[in-house]
């Protein structure tokens, strides 16, 4: 992860992850004057999305720059540093998005969210799934991140003690001109890592992926992520 170098172009780069965050909101809203605790808040698409349903937000996230490109779009949310995996100060609703599959353990992470909750208090949680971005991961095989589907990602949640009330998962295919134009968003959002390919890998990965999945005059990318209305045990 790169965030904190891309936090100034994660917004141009991150439209699929923008509309998710806002889908999260709507899939279970929060009742207005609502206490929540954003882990990961990125830039603030979630904030913006929470904020707007009347809910008081405090957001957190590891990234300084991030945070200050947050604060500057919600400026109405409370904006505080901190690692989110990791024990969790007392909150009466957590909500995050597009954070836990970059967890190498999301059950102990999981569980440490929910012993910051009251009985029964509220996780709504967007996270990524299989098929998200499988055209690409079937070429570079699998990198440092495990994918889970929905039954999998369900099966966490319960071991780490959390009851699911209510769950979904939104599929998108986005078009992008070219391959190495998709590789640019990745990268500009800050999702890419160390380099994993030498210069030549990663042209031949650039030209199979312009071969099999373009689309008339584009190449087309699939995206998914999972929903989730959670609450502890």
């Amino acid at each position: 992860m790169r965030f904190d170098e891309r936090a100034g172009s994660y917004e141009e780069h991150a439209a699929p992850q923008r509309r998710f965050a806002e889908a999260l909101a709507a899939f279970a809203p929060f009742h207005r004057g609502a206490q929540v605790t954003e882990l990961g808040a990125g830039t603030g698409f979630l904030t913006n999305a929470l904020l707007a349903q009347g809910v008081f937000v405090e957001a957190t996230d590891a990234s300084p720059a991030m945070i200050e490109v947050g604060q500057a779009a919600a400026p109405t949310a409370v904006w505080k540093q901190r690692e989110a995996f990791g024990a969790q100060p007392k909150a009466k609703a957590i909500a995050s998005s597009g954070l836990l599959h970059w967890a190498a353990d999301p059950v102990l992470v999981l569980k440490q969210w929910r012993d910051a909750l009251p009985k029964s208090g509220r996780l709504l949680l967007g996270v990524p799934c299989d098929p998200c971005l499988n055209e690409l991961r079937d070429l570079t095989g699998e990198g440092p991140i495990r994918w889970r589907d929905e039954a999998q990602w369900l099966q966490v949640l319960d071991h780490a003690g959390f009851d699911v009330r209510a769950h979904g998962v939104l599929e998108s295919t986005e078009t992008y001109p070219s391959a190495i134009d998709l590789m640019r968003a990745l990268h500009g959002s800050g999702v890419t890592g160390s380099p994993r390919l030498n210069p030549g890998e990663l042209r031949n990965l650039i030209r199979d992926y312009d071969r099999l999945h373009r689309k008339g005059d584009a190449v087309v990318a699939t995206w998914a992520w999972l929903l989730v209305d959670a609450v502890a045990r």
